[in-house]
């Protein structure tokens, strides 16, 4: 399926509640749809704090991405904005009742269901796309990320723990709902057994479980089986797509990451909103409501082999 030519939104509104990952706090999320193009706008309702999903309130970047205005902190979204993004749901009112975001099973997949129960519709107008039209890249030792031209959107990934458990993992591939849905919206975080205890002495993962991340001890994942043999780039890649969501509008360029993280992704959109020669704006238009991408409960989404 060609790429959406409407900006969406949801059809209507749907509720998400669970406990976050580092915090282990209750916390409920409303995604409510809107009338006219917004981008994706958060809402702590607690304080009535309005921060839009854009990378120069980016915060706190270690093991999660954080928005942070007035004070106010919003930790963990970048699953939700994955499937937002993935699904092509780039409009829409997010109201969060505390400062992380439910973990869920740690993966996506979650947050596909509900914006697939929901559905879309089109808004007026056009939808635009930010397109990269040099490279741009971002290092930091030997972890770097760069986006090139491409017409749409294509991710390259690589990681390589030193556990023979985990490894070396690629993949590559060019974005559409459908892949989202299929290759990478039902992989889930990971950690090494090794690293637990030291997340929690710094008071993070406290809510983690084998229930929503995948754990690889030195002989394998302790869990008692993955979803795709290489479930951990996976979900790199989605975290990526989630990240890079705070660019403020769906990029089209190839973007090839090499042990890379939140901290890395978000210095790619920074960089680029901050160099307009590498970039520039494109659009399509259609009328409104003249092309639903699903309506409600059309689709679903499941795991597949590798």
């Amino acid at each position: 399926m060609p790429r959406s030519t409407a900006p969406q939104t949801l059809s209507r509104e749907i509720t998400v509640s669970g406990h976050g990952l580092h915090g282990n706090r209750p916390c409920s999320v409303r995604l409510v749809p809107v009338e006219a193009p917004t981008g994706l706008v958060f809402i702590h309702t607690p304080t009535g704090t309005e921060i839009p999903a854009k990378a120069g309130l980016a915060g706190d970047l270690v093991l999660a991405t954080t928005l942070v205005k007035d004070g106010v902190r919003l930790q963990t979204i970048e699953h939700l904005l994955s499937a937002l993004m993935g699904l092509e749901v780039e409009h829409l009112r997010i109201e969060v009742d505390a400062e992380e975001l439910p973990i869920l099973d740690g993966s996506a997949a979650p947050w596909v269901e509900a914006i697939l129960q929901a559905g879309t519709r089109a808004l007026e107008g056009r939808r635009r796309f930010l397109k990269i039209t040099r490279p741009i890249e971002v290092r930091n030792g030997d972890r770097w990320i760069r986006a090139l031209p491409f017409d749409g959107l294509r991710l390259r990934y690589v990681i390589d723990f030193p556990i023979p458990a985990l490894g070396r993992q690629s993949r590559e591939l060019s974005l559409t709902p459908e892949k989202y849905r299929r290759e990478l919206g039902a992989a889930r975080t990971f950690c090494l057994a090794q690293e637990i205890d030291m997340m929690r002495a710094r008071g993070l993962a406290l809510g983690g479980s084998l229930d929503n991340a995948v754990v690889f001890g030195a002989d394998g994942p302790l869990n008692e089986s993955l979803r795709y043999e290489d479930e951990a780039v996976r979900h790199k890649m989605l975290d990526l797509v989630g990240d890079l969501a705070l660019l403020g509008a769906p990029l089209l360029g190839l973007v090839e990451a090499h042990a890379a993280g939140h901290a890395l992704h978000v210095a790619l959109a920074q960089a680029i909103l901050a160099d307009p020669g590498c970039w520039e704006w494109t659009e399509d238009a259609v009328p409104a409501n003249v092309q639903f991408f699903f309506r409600p409960a059309e689709l679903s989404i499941a795991a597949q082999p590798a």
